[in-house]
């Protein structure tokens, strides 16, 4: 059996979700002591409390520049990773990726990793630099598509240093078989009606912006709900019997709640009440997605995002050509792939997806299924990140541990 570790991942966000917990607890069922550290309390801390995994909250310092509380973060985390004789920090997120990496070169620790759920810190210049001048304090880096894979690459990051790993995640409530009709009957949408589905935070503009104070996507949400707002519209021109079903909700009060407004404002401006519906924060996702025939994911940044559980579902997804999509959604063979900002191309991917035979849409979600579980699968992604913490100790020389623990 291998030689227990003790773990610490450092996660940006309190609202992280299952891809930040499941990976706990695996390792820790596989024997670890394991640690999360969080800047605040909400979800993810209240989830690993309940699992029985020692929880740390340490806010972040707020800006780079305040010199001295960064020092007393980086000298107090520090401080604790020596005490608890850390072998591993896994950092996943910003501001993470600063701090956790600076506190963990300072400690000494022997394993130190950086995962992004995402290419968009990647994709902004400003970010883009700071992670290049941290990115040599990592033992190596956890890229969680092919994107963000090649966005190192490009940068100089060295291949032998970069590892394509995913967020792996429970399939068990994701099952093809789930009825949908309830969902239908619940939003009076006929058993006969196209439906399309899309699952998503409402990111506003605001909470997207460069290290520069600079929207990046022109007043544009990071998810594309208006670019699918107005593909609806185009859609219903041609066929006026299309229904959509908007699920998720703003993570939080303020600017979010203002850009949800917005959103429906601009459903009533093109009088598409009967079209759109917004379904609120849900926990049925599964029977969301059974009861649609197509999935839209008109993200203009993104990993996988809610390309996976569709899939799984055997569900086809139309999606924006941005980021990991195209690791899961392949042209014509388990979705379509569109052009980001651009509602005509959507709105013809999606009348073309709708107009094919159901037997066609099936077995592109079908095999949508089979390759999201090869990518995926929880125990696998978990099994490789504990393999690649065990190559780094014995490629530094440090296979029996530096703390030299019994």
């Amino acid at each position: 059996m291998s030689q227990s570790l003790r773990i610490v991942h450092i996660v940006g966000s309190a609202f992280a979700g299952g891809w930040a917990f499941h990976p706990l607890c695996r390792l820790r069922d596989a024997g670890h002591r394991v640690h999360l550290i969080c800047p605040e309390d909400g979800p993810l801390p209240e989830r690993t409390r309940a699992a029985a995994i020692p929880t740390h909250i340490i806010p972040f310092p707020r800006r780079i520049r305040h010199m001295h509380s960064a020092a007393a973060y980086v000298a107090r985390v520090a401080a604790w990773l020596r005490r608890e004789q850390i072998d591993v920090v896994h950092n996943h997120l910003a501001p993470a990726n600063v701090w956790g990496r600076l506190a963990a070169y300072a400690a000494g620790v022997p394993v130190r990793l950086t995962q992004w759920p995402g290419p968009l810190p990647l994709e902004i210049p400003a970010s883009r630099r700071i992670e290049m001048a941290l990115a040599r304090l990592d033992s190596a880096i956890i890229a969680s598509s092919t994107a963000t894979q090649r966005i190192y690459e490009a940068c100089g990051v060295m291949r032998d240093r970069i590892r394509l790993i995913y967020y792996g995640f429970p399939f068990e409530p994701f099952d093809p078989t789930i009825d949908g009709s309830p969902i239908r009957r619940e939003f009076n949408i006929a058993p006969d009606v196209p439906l399309v589905t899309m699952v998503a935070y409402m990111y506003s503009p605001l909470q997207e912006r460069s290290l520069r104070g600079l929207n990046v996507f022109g007043g544009i949400g990071l998810k594309g709900h208006e670019i699918l707002i107005a593909a609806a519209a185009r859609v219903r021109e041609v066929n006026p019997a299309v229904r959509f079903l908007i699920v998720g909700d703003s993570l939080a009060p303020g600017e979010a709640e203002r850009y949800k407004r917005r959103l429906h404002q601009m459903v009533a401006d093109l009088e598409l009440q009967q079209t759109v519906i917004f379904a609120g924060k849900r926990t049925d996702i599964p029977s969301i997605l059974a009861a649609g025939d197509v999935a839209a994911v008109p993200s203009l940044s993104e990993n996988v995002g809610g390309a996976v559980e569709p899939l799984l579902m055997e569900r086809p997804v139309v999606a924006s050509a941005v980021g990991g999509l195209p690791d899961v959604v392949r042209d014509g063979e388990t979705g379509y792939l569109v052009p980001p900002r651009d509602p005509g191309a959507l709105a013809d991917a999606l009348l073309r997806m709708l107009a094919l035979p159901p037997a066609a849409r099936h077995a592109m979600g079908r095999r949508g299924r089979a390759i999201v579980q090869e990518l995926f699968d929880l125990p696998t992604t978990v099994r490789q990140t504990e393999q690649l913490y065990y190559d780094i100790l014995n490629a530094t020389g440090m296979g029996g541990l530096r703390w030299a623990r019994r």
